[in-house]
C-alpha cells in the first residue's frame, strides 16, 4: 500500500515539466509546428524571465575533448577537409569550428571539421560557442528554433564508430584515384599525396601514419539521448542562424523550460484549466502530508 509521501510523489510528477515537457533531447520531428513558432519568441511571456535564458559564448578548447552528439561522419570528407586545412590553412578554416557545443562537451553541429582537425592535431586549440546548458536543453532549444525556421533535418550518413577503422582505406584511395570530396575534388592524386607528406615534414608514410594515428584518438561514444542526423538542429553560420540562436538563448528568448507561456503551451496542444486543477490537487496533498 502506497504511504502518503509516494502519493505526493506521484501527483507531483504529474505536473513536473523538462525543457519542453520532457527530460530527454527531443527529435526535431517530434516538435510540433505551431509549439515552434509560439515557442522561439515567447520565453520573455511566461512570468520567469530566467528560466530559459542561459550563458552562451565564444571559447577555446581542445578539439579532442569534444564529443559527438550525432554518429553520422563520412571518414572521406572529413579526410579532404582536413587535407584542405593542412594545404591552405585556410580552406576549410578548422581552427573556428563555428559549432554550438553544450556545457558537458558535446557537439552540436560541424561534426566533419571537428573530425578533420582531430585527425591532424587532437590537441589543438579551437574556437566554439559554448552554451552553459546540457546537450539534451540545448538540442531541444535548436530545434525549437530550426523548426520555427520551416528548417528540415539534414540526412546523414556514416558511423563515428568505424571512422578509424576506414580512414586507411580512403587514404589510400585518395592517392590512387582522387576524390569527389570538396576542397580535394580538383586535386590530382599526387597532389593529395604530397599534402599528406607536408604532414609528415616531408614524408609521405609519417604524414600517413599520423592521421591514421590521430584518427584512432576520435571520441566516438555519442550522447545516449542524440537524434539521428535528420532530427538534429540545422544552424547555418553563413545566414545569420548561429548569432541569431545564441542571442536568443543568452536572452531567454526561446521558451523551452516550465513554466511555459499561454501561447506555447497552446502549440503544444496543452490547456490551462487543467493544469491549475492539477496545482489545486497537488497542494492539497502537500497539506495532508504536512509538506506546507
Amino acid at each position: 500500500m502506497k504511504n502518503i509521501l509516494q502519493i505526493v510523489e506521484e501527483k507531483l510528477q504529474t505536473v513536473r515539466e523538462d525543457a519542453f515537457g520532457q527530460n530527454k533531447a527531443i527529435p526535431l520531428s517530434q516538435i510540433p509546428d505551431a509549439a515552434a513558432k509560439a515557442a522561439v519568441d515567447a520565453g520573455k511571456k511566461d512570468k520567469n524571465d530566467k528560466d530559459d535564458a542561459t550563458n552562451a559564448g565564444e571559447t577555446s578548447v581542445a578539439v579532442g575533448s569534444l564529443k559527438p552528439m550525432q554518429k553520422e561522419v563520412i571518414p572521406q570528407k572529413a579526410l579532404s577537409f582536413a587535407l584542405g586545412f593542412a594545404d591552405t590553412g585556410t580552406t576549410p578554416d578548422l581552427n573556428n569550428m563555428e559549432a554550438i557545443t553544450s556545457a558537458d562537451g558535446y557537439i552540436m553541429d560541424g561534426h566533419h571539421r571537428w573530425a578533420a582537425r582531430t585527425l591532424l592535431n587532437p590537441g589543438a586549440s579551437v574556437k566554439v560557442f559554448k552554451v552553459d546548458m546540457p546537450a539534451d536543453d540545448v538540442v531541444t532549444a535548436l530545434n525549437i528554433y530550426t523548426k520555427a525556421k520551416g528548417l528540415k533535418g539534414n540526412p546523414g550518413k556514416g558511423d563515428v564508430g568505424q571512422f578509424a577503422a576506414l580512414i586507411p582505406k580512403a587514404i589510400d584511395a585518395f592517392v590512387s584515384q582522387g576524390t569527389d570530396q570538396w576542397p580535394m575534388s580538383e586535386k590530382k592524386p599526387e597532389e593529395i599525396k604530397a599534402i599528406i607528406a607536408k604532414i609528415g615534414g616531408g614524408d609521405f608514410e609519417k604524414g600517413k601514419a599520423t592521421l591514421i594515428a590521430n584518427a584512432k584518438k576520435l571520441p566516438t561514444a555519442i550522447h545516449p539521448n542524440a537524434p539521428s542526423r535528420v532530427d538534429m538542429p540545422v544552424i547555418d553560420a553563413k545566414k545569420g542562424d548561429l548569432k541569431n540562436v545564441l542571442v536568443k538563448m543568452k536572452a531567454g528568448e526561446i521558451d523551452f523550460k516550465e513554466p511555459f507561456a499561454p501561447e506555447t503551451k497552446s502549440g503544444m496542444g496543452k490547456k490551462e484549466e487543467p493544469v491549475k486543477e492539477n496545482l489545486q490537487e497537488t497542494k492539497r496533498w502537500q497539506k495532508l502530508a504536512g509538506i506546507i
